[in-house]
């Protein structure tokens, strides 16, 4: 078994997340991504991550009753839409997820983008734990002062933020403050969606380890415990991602990696105030 797979990280409400999972952030092609998500967990995935946006739920439950693997041992996290985050609409919206799942409760649900409706949305996912409709509570995107706001008037406190994270973003800000609160960091694009590849300092590393540019970035996000998500089509990359285990980045390796010339891919969550 690779150890990298058997890694799990205790949130605050006691129970554990791998720390590595797969992401079907843009895989929709209901071959490709059953083949994906049927790769994964035949090679140790048990961590699985979607998202109502991503429109991929039924293909998810598909490759789930078409594996091997009991439903209880592997985690899956999706996560509540922007249009839905009043606080009915975003009842409505966990009933959905865990209609199009064909499952009895999710392990991880999120708020997907901090919107203006992001207080009612977080009541309907307390009800939700209170029901055993959703074992863990998140969010996605939150900057700093995001969190702030939900710690002061939350019941149950959330166990992760999904964000924007990788060497080119490494987003002190936020980890301080989701460290400070115990909670988890989780990375997405942590490739920097490919642009790993043309970035000088990734490369000598790679060239350095014999490793791709990929493997640098995801290295050093699990050596941060950071949750790591990463995609592919293609289930040999699947199997690539997680041969990170073989090598450690030394603390000159990662100072090396924070010089890096800031650069932010997906849309700033400070704006997103909607």
């Amino acid at each position: 078994m690779n150890k990298v797979l058997d890694k799990n990280l205790k949130l605050n409400n006691g129970l554990t997340i791998p720390q590595v999972g797969l992401g079907t952030y843009k895989l929709t092609d209901e071959s490709e991504t059953l083949n994906s998500i049927k790769a994964a967990l035949e090679n140790g995935y048990r961590h699985i991550d979607t998202a109502t946006i991503y429109n991929n739920h039924k293909v998810v439950a598909r490759a789930l009753k078409e594996s091997n693997v009991k439903r209880e041992e592997v985690f899956i996290t999706s996560k509540i839409w922007n249009t839905h985050h009043a606080y009915d609409l975003a009842k409505q919206a966990i009933d959905e997820i865990l209609e199009e799942l064909e499952l009895d409760y999710i392990d991880l649900l999120l708020i997907h983008w901090p919107t203006e409706k992001r207080l009612e949305c977080w009541k309907a996912l307390e009800e939700a734990v209170e029901q055993g409709k959703v074992k863990s509570i998140g969010v996605s995107n939150f900057q700093a002062h995001h969190l702030k706001e939900l710690l002061e008037v939350c019941k149950i406190k959330p166990v992760i933020n999904q964000f924007e994270l990788h060497p080119a973003l490494q987003n002190l800000e936020v980890v301080n403050e989701c460290k400070q609160n115990d909670i988890v960091v989780e990375s997405w694009g942590t490739m920097i969606r490919g642009k790993c590849f043309e970035i000088d300092q990734i490369q000598q590393l790679a060239k350095k380890y014999n490793k791709s540019a990929a493997q640098i970035c995801l290295r050093w996000a699990f050596q941060l415990d950071y949750v790591i998500i990463p995609k592919s089509s293609k289930p040999s990359r699947v199997v690539e991602n997680i041969q990170i285990e073989d090598f450690e980045l030394t603390q000159e390796d990662m100072q090396l990696l924070s010089t890096i010339e800031e650069y932010r891919d997906g849309p700033s969550p400070d704006n997103f105030d909607f």
